[in-house]
């Protein structure tokens, strides 16, 4: 599937060299990008429960104005009874700016009905939870229609689509309801790539780490050179009698009275009918949920401040 970007001519090619702008500051070579797509993005086995992941493609496309589009492409397959087979596919897009990333998540979801650069899909993910910056998807619902969920994702610089497919044995389209436990699969594909492409964004094993006091115990927060420190949930409500609790993409904690809901790869939190807005998506490192500091004190109403360099969460 090729994508070629409408946008404005001011949109000009970046150099190789300086290709990718991190969130901390720093310069990503095309190279690089390619590099981490490959290596650090592209889901591993074991990530999708019960599927099998096949070996991710990196390619370099140039787009119709000279943008630089680093796309991964990756198949995940679950073999069924029959011959009937069920497929998650991904298309993630990295690109060089917010801009050209929300024209590229844009034409995913184009279709006849809809005008060319408004989409064409409604707005809302697979679960109705929030996930990246803006999310668009589609599930089958009658007779005729084929057996192929679709979502569409924005995030900053990132571009993502995922398909739930089901292959069937029969020559003839049959109309069968995507089930909810694999449109839940293929959204979590989605939640992790955002995730693991902004830890690399980040720069995350070259933040600084740094103390944070919860309850009289000491655990790790990580900090940007901006200030904004980022917390370990499930270590946070291990120290504060609290519970974590993960399915797929979503977790939710519960303490002192409070349930938060917090979705991998949103950029908001959910307290009730509250929602808390985050500077970044919520990330997954595979072991541990990482949320912004100010964040997480306001959903759970705790007092946040720094003592000679240590981050302190207390009740108020």
């Amino acid at each position: 599937m090729k994508v070629w970007l409408i946008v404005s001519p001011v949109f000009v090619a970046i150099c190789g060299l300086m290709w990718l702008k991190q969130l901390g500051g720093q310069t990503m070579s095309e190279e690089q990008a390619m590099k981490m797509m490959k290596e650090f993005v592209a889901l591993a086995p074991g990530e999708v429960p019960g599927f099998e992941t096949g070996n991710g493609i990196v390619e370099r496309v140039n787009t119709k104005w000279g943008l630089v589009n680093i796309r991964l492409l990756q198949r995940l397959y679950r073999e069924e009874t029959k011959g009937s087979k069920t497929l998650i596919k991904i298309w993630a897009n990295l690109l060089p700016n917010r801009d050209s990333a929300y024209e590229a998540a844009v034409l995913f979801t184009t279709t006849q009905r809809a005008p060319i650069g408004q989409p064409g899909m409604p707005e809302g993910s697979w679960s109705g939870l929030p996930i990246g910056e803006k999310a668009w998807s589609t599930v089958p619902k009658q007779i005729g229609e084929a057996p192929v969920a679709h979502l569409t994702v924005w995030d900053d610089q990132l571009a993502i689509h995922v398909s739930v497919e089901y292959h069937l044995p029969s020559r003839w389209i049959e109309f069968v309801p995507i089930d909810r436990s694999d449109l839940e699969l293929g959204e979590l594909a989605a939640r992790l790539i955002i995730a693991k492409a902004n830890l690399i964004l980040l720069g995350w094993h070259e933040l600084l780490k740094v103390r944070l006091v919860a309850n009289g115990r000491e655990l790790e927060a990580r900090k940007e050179k901006n200030g904004r420190a980022y917390v370990p949930v499930q270590a946070l409500m291990d120290a504060m009698g609290g519970k974590f609790e993960r399915r797929h993409g979503l977790v939710t904690v519960s303490w002192a009275g409070k349930k938060v809901t917090m979705p991998i790869g949103a950029r908001e939190i959910i307290v009730g009918k509250e929602r808390v807005k985050l500077f970044l998506p919520i990330l997954w490192d595979g072991k541990e949920l990482w949320v912004e500091g100010k964040g997480i004190a306001k959903g759970l109403g705790l007092a946040l401040r720094w003592e000679k360099g240590k981050m302190v969460l207390a009740r108020k």
